[in-house]
């Protein structure tokens, strides 16, 4: 079972990620005997460490796209799951660009070397699914730079989330990811500011209106949603969709059956 979600990183885009403004470590399922990791950029498994939470209890690691952002300490958590690359144990999933040579990107973000350490690898394409762990996971379609990415839903039979990473708006990227209890979107900008295959806060209202799920949790900030700030671009996005809505912030721990509580009491341990 799905209990609980902590924010590595709250931080996007080529700028915040170098400058490091809010860090860029992704997202962390809780488990009932293990943690998932999802997109895992520079520096999370230090901010993974800092949290007090255990690297051997990692699980499964899920990678959206090739871009540094989400995946460049992905290889240290596949050797954390593998115990030091010394047992075959653990899922890892990536978009074909990331597992895969793919002639129009080159070689795969994830090594040869670390891509025979788990006990289960898989490559995905939107509609694709896998069970693991009694967790069903589903790829969702994105509209990205890289073609090839792709967005996850994790159900659990009791509880769903459906999380997309880096993507433009578009209807038919909602198939296969309405009515969950927790939707996270990656939006790198305020208001109706747009940029080239990815969200602002406008396009991520359509989707909440569409997709209808129980909660919203925005992440992956670029600079001027940090500027906005967040906090009021979530407030703006909850009085439009009526749904309970919050920005992210690094250690930010969300349990599945909450409402959301207010920003002040929210702290990293």
């Amino acid at each position: 079972m799905i209990k609980e979600l902590i924010v590595l990183g709250s931080g996007g885009s080529r700028m915040v990620t170098i400058k490091q403004e809010r860090r860029t470590g992704g997202l962390a399922f809780i488990i009932d005997d293990g943690i998932f990791i999802i997109d895992p950029g520079p520096g999370s498994i230090s901010h993974f460490n800092q949290l007090g939470l255990n690297p051997f209890s990692v699980k499964g690691v899920l990678i959206s796209h090739r871009h540094p952002d989400h995946y460049t300490d992905a290889e240290i958590y596949v050797e954390a799951a593998t115990r030091g690359a010394n047992v075959k144990r653990g899922l890892l999933i990536g978009a074909k660009s990331v597992l895969e040579h793919v002639n129009d990107l080159g070689h795969p973000a994830i090594s040869i070397y670390h891509k025979r350490l788990p006990e289960v690898v898989k490559s995905m394409m939107s509609g694709d699914t896998i069970v693991y762990d009694k967790i069903k996971i589903t790829a969702l379609k994105t509209l990205h730079t890289d073609p090839y990415a792709i967005g996850f839903r994790l159900d659990d039979g009791k509880h769903s989330i459906s999380y997309f990473p880096d993507t433009e708006f578009n209807e038919e990227i909602i198939k296969g990811a309405e009515h969950p209890d927790l939707l996270i979107l990656s939006v790198l900008r305020p208001g109706n500011e747009k940029f080239p295959y990815h969200l602002c806060i406008d396009d991520a209202i359509k989707m909440v209106e569409i997709i209808s799920p129980k909660k919203v949790l925005i992440t992956h900030f670029g600079v001027k949603m940090l500027r906005a700030p967040p906090e009021k671009e979530a407030e703006k996005m909850a009085k439009v969709t009526g749904v309970d809505t919050m920005a992210a912030v690094d250690g930010m721990r969300v349990k599945l059956l909450e409402t959301f509580k207010p920003l002040d009491t929210w702290t990293e341990n």
